[in-house]
């Protein structure tokens, strides 16, 4: 009874993926040849306008820098939680050792109740993703994302996330908020005991703020997407770690131009 149960639930869930996240990397044949892959992904929830542009605007920069061939990207507008982890557990059986691997997200950031006992703040960060019915909200929490992630055969893995950790956010807003890249005020928090280790993402990680920070949407997109796109085709050898740097300086001029500190 079981075995059937979980059949009928993977047929409902298969059935609700779009056709775009079906068609990912459909025409990608098994070769020795180390290649590339791009999954970049946006989510225009609660507010969001430009998140699915930065998600284009992400995997158009990447592709021009490295190369990398149209069948090897996938770029999702809107992404619901079931197709943030069937590409992710699909990447694991495409993505060979010697491959490299993309992963980008842009939208909403949230803060859920740890239950995992990893967390000393008591709360695990988690990506706000579009509802399988298309209205409403769903999460995917850092704890299964880093999972899916580490799946993956290959160490070389770029993450890029362009997202606040905080609960009840919405980028670009200045007031009583906290800017990404700034050292946030120290105020006092619940402290939980840690009972496990967090795991690591492997690979490395470029995010656009840190765990008790924001991020921020302007007219133009994400503004750290959008300067680090910028930066990737004004400096084509630099490294991408050079770029990253250079991004986290730019941002935080911005912000204080604008007077949110």
């Amino acid at each position: 009874m079981k075995k059937y149960f979980l059949v009928i639930i993977l047929i409902f869930q298969t059935n609700n993926l779009s056709a775009s996240a079906v068609n990912c990397w459909k025409t990608i044949k098994p070769t020795k040849i180390p290649t590339s892959f791009v999954l970049a992904m946006g989510a225009n929830t609660k507010g969001l306008k430009m998140s699915n542009f930065d998600a284009q605007s992400f995997a158009k920069g990447i592709k021009k820098r490295f190369g990398i061939p149209s069948p090897n990207i996938c770029v999702l507008k809107n992404v619901k939680r079931w197709e943030f982890k069937y590409l992710l557990q699909k990447l694991a059986k495409l993505a060979h050792q010697q491959d490299q691997v993309f992963i980008y997200f842009s939208g909403h950031g949230a803060k859920l109740v740890d239950h995992s006992g990893d967390e000393r703040d008591c709360y695990d960060e988690a990506f706000v993703t579009v509802h399988y019915s298309g209205k409403g909200i769903e999460f995917l929490s850092d704890d299964a994302f880093v999972y899916l992630v580490n799946k993956l055969k290959t160490k070389k893995i770029l993450t890029v996330i362009d997202t606040c950790f905080a609960s009840g956010l919405l980028r670009g807003t200045c007031q009583h908020t906290k800017s990404k890249f700034l050292k946030s005020t120290k105020q006092k928090h619940k402290v939980c005991k840690v009972t496990r280790k967090s795991k690591r993402i492997k690979g490395i990680l470029y995010a656009a703020a840190k765990e008790d920070q924001m991020a921020w949407e302007l007219r133009d997109g994400g503004l750290f997407t959008s300067i680090f796109v910028k930066y990737l085709s004004k400096y084509p050898y630099s490294s991408l770690r050079k770029i990253y740097q250079l991004t986290k300086k730019e941002v935080t001029r911005v912000i204080y131009r604008s007077g949110c500190k």
